[in-house]
């Protein structure tokens, strides 16, 4: 029984049009499960109690851009790196921000329980900044909060920014630090997390994923999603 929060596209979410859960994670668990003659199933979960329900026995693993924190490795069993993802931030477009300075005083939209909301706690002064942290349930919310003007920005995944700029490439864009690049909260590890004693079904998961890098699958898999491979299994 795999968790996960239905609305972190790309990662997991409800397709709209078939009200099927699909995503890159649910390609790559699909693929994984088949292969160890698993039947895999779905379970969206509320996020902010993914510790209860893994613990508790309702799912078997987190796996929906589970990001790796020393909290987390405290808390869970975690399997190898299969991605690399960093904690942005996304501004409407046409807005004239340079920088995290330029956010001073404004409104950051954040879902709860998030890495985006740990990256902010990590980064007090600019936190400390800001007029206000709005915690949202889920990122569909916060970009529509964000096109409402009811907050000035969002503290994302990069790989869920990336979804909605594809989707909607004119309505977002990722804030640029004062050298043009992407201005990063963080930078992380995407993994799966496991209940502590779980090593057995862990080392299955992983063996399976490292069968997928070596033979072109896992690529594959993110070239569908992502128009490249950004996989780092194996390399």
């Amino acid at each position: 029984m795999l968790g996960l929060d239905q609305a972190f596209p790309p990662m997991g979410y409800v397709d709209t049009q078939t009200g099927d859960i699909v995503g890159f994670d649910i390609d790559l668990a699909t693929e994984a499960c088949k292969r160890l003659g698993i039947e895999l199933e779905l379970q969206p979960i509320d996020w902010n109690n993914k510790t209860a329900e893994l613990n508790n026995g309702n799912v078997d693993c987190l796996w929906n851009g589970f990001s790796k924190t020393e909290e987390r490795e405290k808390e869970f069993l975690l399997s190898i790196p299969y991605m690399k993802n960093d904690q942005i931030i996304l501004v409407k477009s046409g807005s004239d921000y340079k920088g995290l300075d330029d956010l001073k005083g404004k409104t950051i939209g954040v879902q709860t329980d998030s890495s985006a909301e740990t990256a902010l706690n990590d980064n007090p002064d600019f936190t400390n900044s800001l007029k206000n942290v709005v915690k949202i349930d889920d990122y569909s919310k916060a970009v529509m909060e964000i096109q409402n003007g009811t907050i000035d920005a969002i503290a994302i995944d990069e790989v869920v920014a990336r979804y909605y700029l594809i989707k909607n490439p004119d309505a977002y864009t990722i804030l640029k630090d004062e050298d043009g690049e992407d201005a990063s909260l963080a930078t992380e590890d995407y993994v799966i997390g496991f209940r502590k004693g779980d090593t057995a079904l862990k080392e299955k998961i992983e063996g399976a994923l490292q069968e997928m890098a070596k033979d072109g699958t896992m690529a594959d898999i993110s070239e569908k999603w992502f128009d490249a491979d950004i996989t780092t299994v194996g390399k």
